[in-house]
């Protein structure tokens, strides 16, 4: 049994930030009706595919999609422009609770579906839009994806190496952190609601997200204070960096925060003579000659096995982490001895036979959190139709004619 239990959502979602935070709602037992459109069919044209080669129904096939996009959600493939497809979707939200989008601003309202129209349908209905910028201020109608938001809330301003520009953090850093964010806002709204019977707006900015997660820097900017690019490196610890390893791009995170550390890392290297040098014996010297001192170390780490170092130097209580690729992590023991990786079965994918997903970071016992089902496009159209729409079997046969609901893509489509 799920914490959300009895919730239904309405999901009008795309690429990777909303998607992530709904499929967070359907693992806790929510029923999540993704609303999809044969007009927009970039995520189920997104891989990676069995054996890297989409097959004849390849939009039921991709692995992101199967990992958040439709994960433990409903499929319901219907054109909500088209009058009698906006009709059905006002009429699910009699019974729904909870309508989400990642429109940009404006887009929802030209739908008829803004959170004042959706209010007269059901007064108790909680909306959330996951956009760029906010819906209010002077960027409110500006696009962007993770990449541009990364740059846009100074994350990317401060990653790169000593002395370089500005390096990007990751590939999709602020989608994740926004769909974490859609998931515990709509969670809040909902707990409110059970306290005051009212519903809820939520206005939820990507680049706030990312400007929250740099606190740190803003509050130091305005004492004058400007934060260098250090790459791995500390602003005041060291050693702390990425070291080689034995072997083709392998390589281990060190980071020693006291005077204490050094002394245990100095042990844990059999105390060689460089690491005896009294340049070391402080923090302040040992970050004034950081360069010195992590050309010395990677020396020593360079001939070591990345996992075993890692391991040796915990016992000596030095914080310190092997670099895993993501092929080591499908296989981690650690990973697989807490239940944390899941193997996966998608019947609609058969040729990708079974695969090895990700889990979620915390343990809930009565909450289990795995990829139950992932839904193939319009899967669910006949039975929401039926069901929640009260609509007959004739009805049903003749939006589908018309191409009102769909549960394949158009026949001129191209194949990812």
């Amino acid at each position: 049994m799920g914490v959300l239990d009895g919730v239904r959502v309405l999901t009008l979602e795309q690429v990777h930030a909303l998607p992530w935070g709904t499929s967070f709602l359907a693992d806790f037992g929510a029923e999540v009706i993704r609303v999809e459109s044969v007009d927009h069919m970039q995520d189920r044209r997104s891989g990676p595919f069995p054996h890297g080669q989409p097959s004849e129904e390849w939009w039921n096939e991709g692995g992101a999609l199967a990992y958040f996009g439709t994960r433990n959600k409903s499929s319901l493939c219907l054109e909500v422009v088209h009058p009698k497809g906006k009709e059905i979707f006002l009429k699910l939200v009699e019974s729904s609770d909870v309508v989400t989008d990642n429109f940009r601003p404006g887009t929802m309202r030209r739908f008829g579906f803004d959170h004042e129209s959706l209010l007269e349908v059901n007064p108790r209905i909680i909306s959330l839009s996951c956009t760029a910028y906010g819906h209010t201020g002077p960027w409110r109608r500006a696009g962007s994806r993770a990449r541009t938001v990364d740059a846009a809330c100074g994350l990317s301003y401060l990653t790169g190496y000593e002395g370089g520009p500005s390096v990007r953090a990751s590939s999709n850093y602020m989608d994740h952190s926004a769909g974490n964010n859609a998931a515990y806002a709509i969670m809040l709204a909902l707990y409110n609601r059970e306290r005051t019977g009212k519903g809820m707006r939520i206005d939820l900015s990507m680049q706030e997200t990312g400007v929250s997660a740099i606190g740190p820097a803003v509050l130091e900017a305005q004492r004058g204070i400007t934060r260098p690019r250090l790459g791995c490196g500390h602003l005041w610890k060291s050693p702390h960096n990425i070291y080689p390893c034995h072997g083709d791009d392998r390589w281990i995170a060190i980071a020693v925060s006291t005077d204490s550390q050094w002394r245990g890392l100095n042990r844990a290297m059999g105390s060689p003579e460089w690491a005896v040098d009294t340049r070391f014996d402080t923090m302040e010297g040992r970050w004034r000659d950081r360069h010195d001192l992590d050309e010395q170390l990677s020396g020593w780490t360079s001939g070591q096995e990345a996992e075993k170092l890692m391991l040796h130097l915990q016992q000596y209580r030095i914080p310190s982490g092997a670099v895993f690729t993501a092929e080591e992590l499908a296989a981690n023991g650690h990973l697989r001895d807490r239940g944390y990786l899941q193997e996966f079965y998608n019947d609609h994918a058969p040729q990708a036979g079974v695969r090895t997903y990700a889990g979620r970071p915390f343990r809930a016992p009565l909450m289990p959190l795995e990829i139950k089902h992932v839904a193939a496009l319009g899967e669910d159209n006949w039975r929401i139709l039926r069901v929640l729409a009260e609509l007959s079997e004739e009805e049903i046969g003749n939006l589908a004619e018309e191409g009102v609901i769909s549960d394949r893509p158009k026949a001129d489509e191209p194949a990812p």
